[in-house]
């Protein structure tokens, strides 16, 4: 079985993110992570590669060079080849963009199975998977919980609804995105490590995918950042007196309907 797992670098979580002062752009500091659902999909798709005894996992972002790191962490954890589709001449960050350059990255290299995170945590948008699913052509279901081979042609998986989940039997080739609870992946050992800086990553332009220049440039994005604005400053703590609990509360009303006015 060929699976195909789409992950992103993103930002850590204790990275400091400043506005630029074009308000376009971010300034982050150099600290980035894989992003934490695909985390969830390497880890399936090594498992699903082990149990059947066959077939390889290869892994692939889209972004910059330094987005290598967060392939060599995925051979490390055990998958079998990557690649980097290098972002360094296209500005857009386009949701549609991004996933037509994976979808075409997908069907050059064929798969049967695709998988990759729910959502990425710094933009959680949520739709790369489904949109990919959509050029491909292929069925896809999405915050996937479990996951069963049925035979060589199929699959079950469990998804989560609003107040339950799904089972669904599908048949390959899909494509699936991941959600917490499906596994706990793995920490590297040494030896995988190793493995991983021994590794040879191949740089993918997405012109070489078949994707016309104007398909990808910034005049075909759908989606624009206009400006990036911080969050408003939260108002300081009020400590409400009183001599007795029932003076407190009675104070405390007053406060709400004559300085905040919201009773």
């Amino acid at each position: 079985m060929n699976i195909l797992v789409f992950i992103k670098q993103v930002a850590d979580a204790e990275a400091r993110i400043m506005i630029s002062g074009d308000g376009k752009t971010l300034e982050i500091d150099n600290k980035y992570v894989t992003n934490f659902f695909d985390e969830f999909a390497i880890e399936e798709a090594i498992r699903i590669r082990d149990t059947i005894k066959e077939g390889q996992v290869t892994v692939c972002t889209y972004g910059p060079a330094r987005a290598i790191e967060t392939l060599r962490t995925a051979i490390a954890m055990g998958a079998d080849k990557a690649f980097l589709i290098d972002s360094t001449n296209y500005e857009s960050e386009d949701p549609a963009i991004t996933a037509r350059i994976l979808a075409a990255f997908a069907a050059q290299k064929g798969y049967d199975l695709i998988l990759c995170g729910r959502r990425a945590i710094d933009d959680e948008n949520a739709i790369i998977g489904p949109m990919m699913a959509e050029f491909l052509g292929i069925v896809h279901v999405s915050s996937v919980t479990g996951v069963d081979i049925v035979d060589g042609a199929g699959i079950r998986v469990v998804g989560e609804i609003e107040g339950g989940r799904k089972i669904s039997d599908i048949v390959l080739p899909a494509l699936l995105t991941t959600q917490k609870g499906l596994n706990e992946p793995r920490v590297p050992l040494i030896t995988g490590v190793m493995k991983a800086m021994r590794t040879e990553i191949p740089t993918v332009d997405p012109l070489s995918l078949g994707i016309a220049k104007e398909q990808i440039d910034t005049d075909a994005a759908k989606v624009m950042v206009l400006s990036y604005e911080p969050p408003p400053q939260r108002p300081p703590v009020e400590i409400i007196e009183g001599a007795s609990p029932e003076e407190k509360v009675k104070n405390l009303i007053q406060a709400l309907r004559e300085d905040a006015k919201v009773i």
